[in-house]
């Protein structure tokens, strides 16, 4: 199973003068380091108007910058939000074919179409409509990617015949993969032959969506006849000697995000929009779990990866054995020191890496 680091840019305080350019900083140190140990690649979220929360506004040139310090890093993006006002898919399409050339094919894209209402009200996007441009632009895409000229006619965009430049090192394209929170959007992946991303997903349900995947895998379509048949999974993460020194270092930031999520979520908690309904409720299950149980606990279900080699080990191998292909570690919290990161990456490598098995063959 692969390990690959996850960025959010999480700043306790934004507004300290170059707080955030300390967390970009010290990302692309963070990487380098991954790189040279065996990561297999680092994964960006794209968020909005969510200052402390996330910086990453413009994950390509995040993406960008550590192409240029690394060499084998895979460059995912986790994900790209897809309703055409955010990211029109002309302009999607260019940047991440930019991104493939300047990393010498090494971009992993994943598209997803954003789950607040900050963001979305402030490109004036109508929830209701995400669902049907976010499957509209993974459709389009490929054809971009690969087609000598471009057009497409549809009810939702209209784009007259077009060369689009540059295209992509990797052929036909860089492997394709979605935003996963619920079990239509798990389907979607499979039918599609997209890879999963799975945010939010528990470690009790891992192997049953998992199953639900590669089923629908068997009968997958795609425009260029690419099948991505992987299936990754994000935990809040960090590596120590001790299981104490882990979660001492890390319980807060792991409880800070559920909170930061929550208040993402909160003019929906009530009354989500169509297609957020389970969304929302599986937020509401963590929320429950978060305090009902200690993190040593949590830990203990497969929640999160904090603790000692031994506990990562054992965390990592029960999601390798319900047959994840990949694991987004996320250890850059608001507050977690950038050493202790550097610490963490050099036991996962040294210490988990090894002791990890290859993912479960599931049908």
């Amino acid at each position: 199973m692969k390990l690959s680091l996850f960025y959010e840019l999480t700043t306790e305080d934004p507004d300290v003068p170059g707080a955030e350019q300390q967390r970009f900083e010290e990302a692309i140190e963070q990487c380098k380091l991954a790189d040279e140990v065996g990561f297999t690649g680092v994964w960006a979220v794209e968020h909005h108007f969510l200052p402390g929360y996330s910086s990453m506004s413009c994950p390509e040139l995040f993406l960008a910058a550590v192409a240029r310090e690394t060499k084998d890093l895979r460059l995912g993006h986790a994900i790209m939000h897809l309703p055409f006002n955010i990211n029109h898919p002309l302009r999607a399409g260019e940047r991440v074919a930019t991104l493939d050339i300047l990393s010498n094919g090494r971009v992993e894209f994943g598209g997803g179409r954003a789950t607040s209402h900050e963001e979305l009200a402030g490109f004036s996007v109508d929830p209701a409509e995400t669902q049907e441009q976010w499957a509209e632009a993974l459709e389009m895409l490929p054809h971009i990617w690969t087609d000598d000229v471009f057009e497409w006619h549809s009810d939702l965009i209209d784009i007259p015949p077009r060369r689009i430049t540059p295209k992509p090192v990797q052929k036909p394209h860089p492997p394709m993969w979605v935003a996963s929170t619920q079990p239509s959007s798990i389907q979607f992946a499979g039918e599609h032959g997209l890879g999963v991303l799975g945010f939010g997903i528990c470690d009790e349900r891992s192997g049953d969506f998992v199953k639900m995947h590669r089923e629908a895998l068997k009968t997958a379509k795609s425009p260029t006849g690419v099948i991505n048949d992987r299936f990754a999974v994000l935990r809040t993460a960090l590596c120590m000697p001790t299981d104490d020194e882990a979660i001492d270092i890390q319980e807060s930031n792991y409880r800070l995000f559920i909170a930061q999520v929550t208040g993402l979520f909160s003019p929906w908690l009530e009354d989500a929009p169509p297609s957020y309904e389970y969304i929302i409720e599986n937020h509401k299950r963590q929320l429950e779990m978060g305090r009902t149980y200690t993190m040593k606990e949590m830990v203990e279900q497969g929640q999160a990866c904090i603790g000692s080699p031994e506990t990562c080990v054992r965390v990592l191998n029960g999601l390798a054995d319900a047959g994840v292909d990949e694991v987004l570690l996320f250890m850059q919290g608001a507050t977690t020191p950038h050493q202790k990161i550097l610490d963490s990456i050099r036991l996962f490598a040294t210490e988990v890496m090894p002791k990890v098995r290859e993912a479960a063959v599931v049908s």
